[in-house]
């Protein structure tokens, strides 16, 4: 492990070492993530984005994204630990023995954020985080190095309008939602908020009060579009919001995808992003059943280890890495799990969504797109079953309200707009 990160340092001084300031106004900007695909991928694009307006960009974030993100022109160094291989380590990802698991990962991750941010960064004009990089905000002001927090969702932000990410409930009266702010407020004392204080007091830095506060920051850059999830009135936080950034790659060809398009009415598609590897497989005959009820053909993202055997039919399509934005809008409807870019793309798509959220903010995007009229009602995981599949997809594909609605969301977010507000946003 010393000698990976021995490594990756000196080949983060080759990449400063070959750049200069020549350029007026030219930055070096370090983007730091640690999560699922669904956190690197918008990462990526705002990278790309930055790159492309003529500063020295760099992204940090899981090891096995960095083959991918490379081929994609993305300047990338692996970080910390392979966080999909710890997801799918899981049968699901909605029971207690996971929610101790992720504190634990957390936690090791901000150690290593400690030990060897504070070198990686050292040469950086700017920093931008985002997800569970939990320690840069101290690391950076360490460095005196101007820093930026990227959120992918309005629910990060305390406010009476939605509770603590990790209730689920979405209806809660105003008053449950503040108090699951302050409760989770006063428990972090002894965690995340504990980390961060015991590393700022061995640099001579002052404590902080709520380590979320302090991760958040100033200026706190809101990646999500406002027509699904707008910022709530009440949050003290200073923000912007700017609407979610894209990463629209081209697909490679695969032309029986194109011939099963081109078969007859629109297919619908199914798929749940990083969620556990396992529990997605045993989910495939609910979303196949649910479908041809519907006498709807399907599309299915194809998993390691599941077999096609015995779901085999014309009406099936199976696939892997496909990019959604130039998938979905040739559907007639999105089964999902509610992670913030698949939202946000079925909704630049202007495709209906049925979301089965399985964790944290999933149950959020899933209020706000029944709310929105996008989608029916979302149905939690622990709660799918063919007939409530059947029927919410039913609604997607013959509810004038909720096409129509998913039309309009879709005409009206120009992503090229908002990943130029973004840079702005960045840079202002």
């Amino acid at each position: 492990m010393h000698e990976f990160f021995c490594y990756f340092i000196d080949v983060h001084d080759i990449f400063f070492q070959m750049t200069t300031c020549d350029t007026k106004g030219k930055m070096k900007i370090i983007l730091a993530t640690s999560g699922s695909r669904g956190d690197v991928q918008p990462m990526i694009a705002i990278c790309l984005a930055l790159k492309s307006s003529g500063h020295d960009a760099m992204l940090l974030g899981p090891p096995e994204k960095a083959s991918w993100a490379v081929g994609l022109g993305c300047p990338y160094q692996g970080f910390g630990a392979d966080v999909s291989a710890f997801i799918d380590g899981f049968q699901n990802a909605d029971n207690f023995r996971a929610g101790l698991a992720f504190i634990s990962f957390v936690r090791k991750q901000l150690a290593l954020q400690f030990r060897w941010l504070p070198d990686i960064i050292r040469k950086a004009d700017l920093v931008l985080g985002s997800s569970l990089m939990f320690g840069l905000a101290s690391v950076a002001e360490t460095r005196n190095i101007p820093y930026r927090y990227i959120a992918f969702t309005p629910q990060l932000f305390p406010s009476r309008f939605h509770p603590f990410p990790i209730l689920k409930t979405q209806t809660l009266p105003f008053f449950i939602n503040t108090m699951s702010w302050k409760t989770a407020e006063l428990l972090d004392q002894f965690n995340i908020t504990f980390l961060i204080n015991q590393y700022r007091k061995k640099q001579g830095l002052e404590p902080v009060s709520y380590a979320w506060d302090h991760i958040l920051g100033k200026n706190t850059i809101v990646a999500a579009d406002q027509e699904i999830a707008r910022m709530p009135g009440d949050v003290k936080q200073t923000w912007i919001q700017t609407g979610y950034p894209h990463l629209d790659p081209a697909p490679e060809p695969v032309p029986a995808l194109d011939r099963f398009l081109e078969k007859g009415t629109k297919p619908v598609y199914a798929g749940f992003g990083s969620m556990p590897v396992k529990d997605q497989i045993s989910i495939v005959p609910i979303l196949i059943k649910a479908a041809r009820h519907l006498g709807r053909r399907i599309i299915l993202p194809r998993r390691h280890g599941l077999s096609t055997e015995n779901t085999a039919g014309e009406d099936l399509f199976f696939i892997r890495d496909y990019p959604h934005l130039q998938l979905f809008p040739k559907l007639d409807a999105v089964i999902h799990h509610g992670g913030a870019g698949t939202t946000a793309t079925a909704g630049v798509s202007g495709v209906p969504q049925v979301i089965v959220p399985h964790i944290l903010d999933q149950y959020y995007h899933g209020r706000r797109i029944f709310l929105s009229h996008m989608g029916p009602e979302p149905i939690p995981r622990a709660l799918l079953t063919e007939s409530r599949l059947t029927a919410a997809l039913e609604q997607c594909l013959f509810d004038p309200v909720i096409r129509q609605a998913a039309g309009n969301t879709g005409q009206s977010i120009n992503p090229q707009k908002s990943l130029g507000r973004m840079v702005e946003a960045i840079l202002s």
